[in-house]
């Protein structure tokens, strides 16, 4: 066996031996896992009913696929499965903004900062020292973003709504999501390219981030949605181009793509690490052919990475930023934070007290940091670690709302003239917005509850794919272990996935395909293996008679 099978196997291996424990603990005990109660999403139905719903429904689809496997996507039926997509995607755009004119609301922690923040370098003024930038610098780009979004805004003549013209950021908030959404089709498409997986993928996606409630939040985990699938889509494109230019042209792309959702929200960079562990792999199986892609790849992410670099720090010249580099949050902050038992790893007061400590030397605390996480692993001891991670994952995983009911609560009313102010706004804000629960929000919950384990169940199939065809979805398993590792081993929180959700999603959806095929060969084999008599009554007449001939 080559190495880099081999390394696929490790990958298949280490998938289902590190997410089959989490899957099992969120069907079975859920929210009476020992995690952060104020973390606990509660549904009218409890967990442990939904996920068995979602088991009996992963059946159904299994058999509904055995029935629709035929139905193939190329030729012309590829192109008019492109267009229909575009036509739902663009009403779902509508929609959205329909939708969240009727609920809208500003939102506080972070985002309010960044709000704020935005309103200033719209109106071009210098922010001066800001604690809060210099401390989470990540939070720079989105706040220009933003800025230069309001700013724009206020130069449309004639903007339709005059009386916020913060709502341009719901609005890109709405083409984002739409994008995403015909994106990850896309991707589902490309890999499978059969018409089922692509309708399960489009209802997926559509319950669990096309008509969330997160849209009315302009902020990293929606602004940067779009570019860790894009990034896929790309690689995938890349992967199944045939000639070298445009191969050389796809993977530019996808680089591209994913270095600058690294640029707004720096989780995105797990793809870009994602592809170059995939590409080594390659390079592992076919050096000749793959060594030019592989250098290029290393050397344009280098570049963009330097790229990244400059580009913020003439943000920060522009909008007359004070920075102090010494109160810079390095990864050993969200590893600390990280091992804290208060949240089960979540954001702690505590922990972020630290910069309190370190005001001047971000190297002192960056080892401070260290020294505390080596502390807190040590206390907890090997096993006790395995379960804290276990404990963290499941809080990270046990929310189909993504953190909605949990973090996103109204801080601040929009103007009343945003919204119709009648029966369906009354009607839309008890399905979405946390503080007005009633049945209508409870019914939504348990929706998106049973929807997001259905499409956990999905995750471990696409480990079963077989040794010929593994390293066409090698970016998928990949990414999805690199986000999986990611909530485990740094700061984590349900709303942390959102961002990856489309990722997920279609990891979710190849991981059904498989387990109908699979059924599908269990069930030829059996039929094989009947005496012949049993045989020609299991095919009926007509099969019969085939059989016969």
């Amino acid at each position: 066996m080559k190495i880099s099978d081999r390394m696929y196997e490790l990958l298949r291996i280490l998938m289902l031996v590190s997410f089959l424990p989490v899957l099992f603990c969120v069907g079975v005990i859920g929210n009476h896992m020992d995690y952060n109660d104020s973390m606990k999403i509660t549904t009218r139905l409890p967990g442990q009913a939904l996920f068995l719903i979602a088991l009996v429904g992963l059946f159904v689809w299994i058999l509904l696929f055995r029935k629709c496997r035929r139905l193939k996507i190329d030729g012309k039926i590829n192109w008019a499965a492109d267009f229909v997509l575009i036509v739902l995607f663009t009403a779902l755009y509508f929609v959205n903004v329909w939708i969240a004119k009727e609920i809208c609301f500003y939102l506080p922690w972070d985002i309010m900062i960044v709000r704020g923040l935005a309103y200033k370098i719209a109106n071009r003024e210098s922010i001066g020292y800001e604690y809060y930038l210099s401390m989470y610098y990540n939070n720079i780009p989105i706040s220009y973003i933003l800025g230069r979004l309001y700013r724009k805004a206020t130069e449309i003549k004639d903007y339709a709504y005059p009386f916020a013209y913060d709502f341009i950021w719901i609005q890109v908030n709405c083409v984002l999501i739409s994008v995403t959404g015909f994106l990850s089709c896309l991707v589902v498409k490309k890999l499978t390219k059969t018409l089922m997986p692509v309708m399960t993928m489009f209802f997926l996606f559509l319950l669990l981030c096309g008509i969330s409630a997160w849209k009315i939040a302009p902020y990293t985990d929606t602004y940067g949605l779009v570019f860790p699938i894009a990034c896929i889509y790309l690689y995938i494109s890349y992967r199944q181009a045939e000639h070298i230019w445009s191969r050389c042209l796809w993977l530019i792309l996808a680089v591209a793509v994913g270095m600058a959702g690294g640029f707004v929200k720096p989780n995105v960079y797990i793809l870009i690490l994602a592809l170059l562990i995939v590409e080594f792999i390659e390079l592992l199986r076919h050096f000749k052919k793959q060594w030019m892609f592989f250098l290029t790849e290393l050397i344009l992410v280098l570049a963009l990475l330097k790229g990244n670099s400059i580009f913020q720090e003439n943000i920060i010249q522009e909008i007359g930023l004070d920075y102090n580099q010494e109160i810079e949050a390095g990864w050993q902050h969200y590893f600390y934070m990280g091992l804290n038992e208060e949240t089960t790893g979540g954001y702690c007061a505590e922990d972020a007290a630290i910069f309190g400590e370190f005001q001047t030397s971000k190297k002192d605390r960056n080892q401070a940091e260290l020294e505390r996480a080596g502390e807190r692993l040590r206390a907890r001891g090997f096993a006790g670690s395995i379960y804290f991670y276990l404990r963290k994952l499941v809080m990270t995983f046990n929310d189909g709302l993504f953190g909605w009911s949990k973090e996103g609560w109204k801080y601040e009313d929009y103007p009343e003239n945003m919204a119709s102010n009648t029966k369906v706004t009354r009607t839309l804000r008890n399905i979405f917005c946390p503080d007005d629960w009633d049945n209508d929000a409870g019914g939504y919950d348990v929706l998106c509850q049973l929807v997001w384990y259905f499409a956990l169940l999905g995750i471990p199939g696409i480990c079963l794919i077989p040794k010929g065809k593994i390293e066409k979805f090698g970016i998928l398993m990949v990414s999805f272990m690199g986000v999986f590792f990611y909530q485990m081993l740094f700061e984590a929180r349900a709303r942390y996935l959102f961002v990856f959700l489309p990722v997920i999603l279609s990891v979710s959806v190849c991981g059904f395909c498989e387990y109908a095929d699979r059924a599908a060969a269990f069930w030829e084999q059996r039929k094989r293996s009947l005496p012949v008599i049993t045989r020609k009554k299991a095919l009926g007449s007509e099969g019969t008679e085939r059989w016969e001939q």
